[in-house]
């Protein structure tokens, strides 16, 4: 049995997805059954469960092998010690958690609070004795979907960085890899960096979407603050907080670490990433007025 957190999010609803095609007895954790919409099917079970509640994991793990753990904002490394911790607990052989490209370099967690609460997570499933693979993704193209609404309504994308480039990389490929270490051998105590096959700017980014849809866009820099109000109205003010301190060091100084690029994905799957152009090709019609 596998145990998938995030399993109605971006990558983990692809992970379970993978594991369930390949013929894999997967359980789904998330904090409400009821709001789910999981394909049933007796390859699968739903558990509610929630990584702020460390009482209500063991049950959850239960029969588990293996785990594909990720959680978000500034309480992941305190969840994903708790699952950690309920992991080993359970006799669990393996856990492949999703972090962040950069943690490496994130010891200042006044410079940059995303990679330190990354690295904190890291620490606690490292130390835990519990068998472990570690991805680290760069940003996802997914992301730019929060320009659609704009790009359909005014041809305008707007974000605070136009001109820092980024090797982002197709959630899909991320979901393939942690599918893959979760059930081949030879994934544990690996660090996978994920990156996609080219870094391009904000700026760029545009040019390929604009270039498909036959449209003119325009990149529109929006000041952080005002990037931090868009944030507020979905996540924690700790966690954007956060966010906003690590973009800040990015426009100051610049991301040479984001724009590099890694085999990681081509070592793992055999073929060269996605590129941005084939993301924005199969999600066009989210972008079309």
């Amino acid at each position: 049995m596998i145990l998938v957190t995030g399993a109605t999010g971006n990558v983990g609803g692809k992970v379970l997805s993978l594991l369930r095609a390949g013929g894999h007895k997967v359980r789904a954790l998330t904090r409400d059954p009821e709001r789910t919409a999981f394909a049933a099917g007796a390859d699968l079970e739903v558990v509610a469960a929630d990584l702020g509640r460390p009482e209500t994991l063991a049950p959850a793990l239960d029969g588990v092998q293996k785990v594909f753990l990720m959680s978000l904002g500034a309480n992941k490394a305190t969840h994903d010690a708790h699952l950690v911790a309920a992991a080993r607990a359970a006799g669990v052989e393996h856990v492949v958690q999703l972090s962040t490209l950069g943690v490496e370099v994130a010891e200042d967690p006044r410079a940059n609070p995303l990679g330190h609460w990354h690295r904190i997570a890291e620490e606690a499933l490292r130390d835990s004795g519990v068998p472990w693979t570690i991805l680290r993704p760069n940003g996802f193209m997914s992301m730019n979907l929060g320009w659609a609404a704009s790009i359909k309504a005014e041809g305008v994308a707007r974000g605070p960085l136009a001109d820092v480039p980024e090797a982002v990389v197709d959630p899909r490929d991320i979901a393939e890899v942690a599918a893959r270490a979760l059930t081949e051998d030879g994934h544990e105590g690996r660090i996978h960096e994920l990156t996609g096959p080219q870094a391009l700017t904000g700026r760029e980014q545009l040019a390929v979407l604009g270039g498909l849809l036959g449209r003119d866009l325009r990149f529109e820099t929006v000041p952080l603050a005002a990037h931090r109000e868009v944030m507020l109205r979905h996540f924690s003010e700790e966690t954007v907080n956060g966010v906003i301190r690590t973009l800040e060091e990015a426009i100051e100084h610049g991301s040479e670490l984001h724009g590099r690029l890694s085999p990681d994905v081509r070592r793992v799957l055999g073929r060269e990433p996605r590129s941005f152009a084939e993301w924005a090709r199969d999600h066009l019609e989210l972008y079309r007025a």
